[in-house]
């Protein structure tokens, strides 16, 4: 069992290469601000474990993140409430740019904070949004 976090980028496509041409072909590259940022968690589950049918494998009120040199310094926040509108308050009202970022394309199919309920190869996965331009 195992549990791996990866940090997930994805940029804005930026197709106006300002009069240069760097290629005939179609080419596309990624503007330099309003990155959506977020986490993704996998992990194995052993099959001694089963899935809340209530709140699911993973309740969304305990999923927190923040930033911070130390945990004890970290402003934690409750992102999957937040990005569950809940309190209104993801990343500072960025939700609709989060969002068109995340819609682009050229960006992976990421759920947000969408909790398993059913894990029949023991493979979990999980994305914890932290917002646009998180670590910039």
């Amino acid at each position: 069992e195992y549990v791996n976090l990866r940090l997930v980028a994805v940029y804005q496509e930026d197709a106006d290469f300002s009069g240069t041409a760097e290629s005939d072909d179609r080419t596309v590259r990624t503007g330099r601000t309003d990155a959506a940022h977020y986490v993704q968690v996998t992990f194995t589950l052993g099959s001694q474990y089963t899935v809340n049918t209530n709140d699911g494998l993973i309740p969304l009120s305990s999923v927190r993140a923040g930033e911070g040199q130390f945990l004890s310094g970290a402003s934690m926040e409750h992102k999957c409430l937040q990005w569950a509108g809940i309190d209104g308050t993801f990343d500072g009202g960025s939700l609709k740019l989060f969002n068109q970022t995340l819609g682009q394309t050229c960006a992976p199919a990421a759920a947000m904070c969408t909790s398993p309920s059913a894990i029949p190869d023991s493979f979990v996965s999980f994305n914890i949004p932290l917002g646009v331009d998180f670590f910039n």
